[in-house]
């Protein structure tokens, strides 16, 4: 288990404040945040990369908070892979064990092991120019983990792959996180990613941890105004408009069904997405976002009858 508590970092006129954070064995937590949000700050002090002004980083009951990098029992994949361009896909992977000086045979049968797991035993002789986006993903992660580390740190780690192999990876990620049973903390901008993949979600906004918990928590039931507007699609309006006093109220384009309800919109713009439709309208003056069905026939200027379950609605 993995334990922050009251950790500072200030550099340049920003400060970074973690007053209490655990991430528990074997589960696949992501931390999500705008950029300059402090979320790869968070990384760089667990691994070890920075130190903070004060507080603790504990690691399994060990605190760890002033040991180097090479002392700590983590892996990390950092955004750019830093794969060593001179040596090959066996000596990349190797270099952790190498610098252990484990012997050459345990070397050989933990990288040959480690590449079977990440489907790239084939590629062992090649060098990291020789291999696609994909690969090089995969070697540089065969590296964070060949010395079977206690929490594996992935910093941006999709964000260099185009979109179709972005979704390959994911995919492979999590798949991989539950066949090693691995501690996973992934930080990443990406809303989508970010609910695919976690177990937990850990949503930090300037410097600060807005709210921890499963997915469908943080979207369902947001804890501040900043959860519900970063996690997927919003819509905020005055609670007078829609008939529930004062203050503002939140609610999802699935929580609007259009086409029937007391309220009436003028439509603005139709987004055709394949498996549903998004409607922006125009309700009062302000802009809210409904999801239809693809068969769904408004047009461009058509005013709509339209109902919100009020049941999900949020208040802030």
């Amino acid at each position: 288990m993995l334990i922050l508590k009251d950790v500072v970092k200030t550099f340049k006129g920003f400060t970074l404040r973690v007053d209490y954070l655990e991430i528990p064995d074997g589960r696949y937590v992501v931390v999500l945040g705008p950029s300059g949000s402090g979320k790869t700050t968070l990384l760089r002090l667990i691994a070890g990369l920075e130190r903070p002004d004060g507080g603790s980083v504990v690691l399994d009951g060990r605190d760890v908070t002033n040991l180097p990098v090479w002392e700590r029992d983590v892996g990390i994949v950092f955004q750019s892979y830093a794969l060593y361009p001179h040596l090959t896909v066996f000596d990349n992977i190797a270099m952790p064990l190498k610098n252990k000086r484990l012997p050459k045979p345990e070397i050989r049968r933990r990288v040959e092991e480690i590449a079977v797991v990440l489907n790239i035993a084939d590629q062992l002789h090649k060098y990291p120019h020789q291999l696609s986006g994909g690969q090089q993903q995969r070697v540089a992660i065969a590296r964070a983990l060949v010395k079977e580390p206690k929490v594996l740190l992935l910093d941006e780690p999709l964000s260099n792959l185009d979109a179709r192999l972005r979704l390959e990876v994911r995919g492979f990620l999590k798949e991989l996180q539950r066949r090693l049973h691995a501690t996973v903390l992934h930080v990443t901008h990406d809303q989508e990613e970010a609910m695919a993949l976690g177990d937990l979600l850990v949503v930090i906004n300037n410097g600060r941890i807005e709210q921890v918990g499963p997915p469908d928590e943080l979207y369902a039931r947001p804890k501040s105004l900043f959860v519900f507007q970063f996690l997927g699609l919003s819509n905020l309006v005055p609670a007078k408009l829609v008939g529930l006093g004062e203050g503002l109220v939140g609610f999802r384009p699935e929580d609007v069904a259009l086409g029937e309800g007391d309220h009436r919109a003028k439509v603005l713009r139709e987004e055709y997405l394949g498996p549903y439709k998004l409607y922006e309208l125009d309700f009062n003056g302000v802009r809210i976002k409904a999801r239809a069905p693809p068969t769904a026939a408004f047009r461009e200027g058509d005013v709509v009858q339209f109902s919100i379950d009020v049941k999900k609605a949020l208040r802030f």
